[in-house]
């Protein structure tokens, strides 16, 4: 049995024709998350209008309200000691008394990183950053290298990491000590296609993964439920407007009650 093997421009060939395939694929999947994050947005614009607004003013009023209990407990606290005669504290010293205890060690509070720390992984991520520039490379492939160890540079950078970044400068070093040989054309070509192959697939399980856990998002359920209650004939951000507006009619009445007795006391 012969095995046939491919040559170099077969490969280049195969691979182009993967790679204009996953674009393909990547486009169309740019396109259909695109238009599903127009259509939340589109969405979100309506519920602000109908239901944010009056969601802001119940909030509002629910803390109104809350103060309002607060300050009426704490005021009708201090009258009853008040006049209960002297041998009470007034209720802020009591508390302070009780609970305002010393600790009798202190605890460090954590510090961020010193100065000369954040200098060095700064200094060593712009040296870094010099180096591996995509603007400076020699050809195709070596600005896909370079634009891969960018990446892994600003992550590192991101994440605070010094080991990562020595051990980036250290791959520096090894690889200004042993330039690669030259590779004929076609085989770096082929790298050059490997690379940006596996790049696109890459973003494109990003994008599926997006896609995928877009109606897990509150607001994405929500769209699904006002699309299901216009098949019936309802309109539920209506409905939600309007159980907003009596919720913020009794919580309007149970603050002005509160604010009287307050004002009373």
């Amino acid at each position: 049995m012969t095995v046939t093997s491919e040559s170099p421009t077969e490969t280049v060939k195969r691979l182009r024709q993967e790679l204009d395939k996953l674009r393909a694929e990547l486009a169309a999947a740019e396109a259909e998350l695109n238009s599903q994050l127009e259509d939340v947005q589109a969405f979100e614009f309506r519920f602000e209008a109908h239901v944010g607004q009056l969601l802001d003013q119940l909030a509002t009023l629910e803390s109104e309200v809350n103060s309002y209990l607060t300050r009426i407990k704490l005021m009708r606290h201090q009258q009853s000691f008040a006049n209960s005669g002297p041998s009470f504290d007034p209720v802020e010293e009591q508390f302070r008394q009780t609970w305002h205890h010393e600790p009798e060690t202190a605890v460090p509070k954590p510090q961020s990183a010193p100065p000369a720390s954040q200098a060095q992984l700064k200094k060593m991520y712009r040296q870094l950053a010099r180096q591996f520039h995509p603007d400076l490379a020699l050809d195709e492939a070596d600005r896909q290298y370079r634009t891969d160890k960018m990446a892994a540079i600003n992550d590192a950078y991101k994440a605070q990491s010094m080991v990562e970044l020595m051990a980036l400068a250290e791959e520096v070093e090894a690889h200004q000590n042993h330039p690669q040989v030259a590779q004929p054309p076609d085989q770096e070509m082929v790298q050059a296609l490997q690379e940006e192959i596996e790049r696109c697939r890459r973003r494109l399980r990003s994008l599926d993964n997006e896609l995928q856990n877009l109606p897990n998002r509150s607001m994405v359920d929500l769209a699904l439920q006002v699309k299901l209650a216009q098949r019936e004939g309802r309109d539920l951000l209506a409905e939600m407007a309007s159980e907003l507006e009596r919720k913020i009619a009794r919580k309007t009445a149970e603050r002005d009650m509160l604010r009287s007795q307050f004002n009373h006391l």
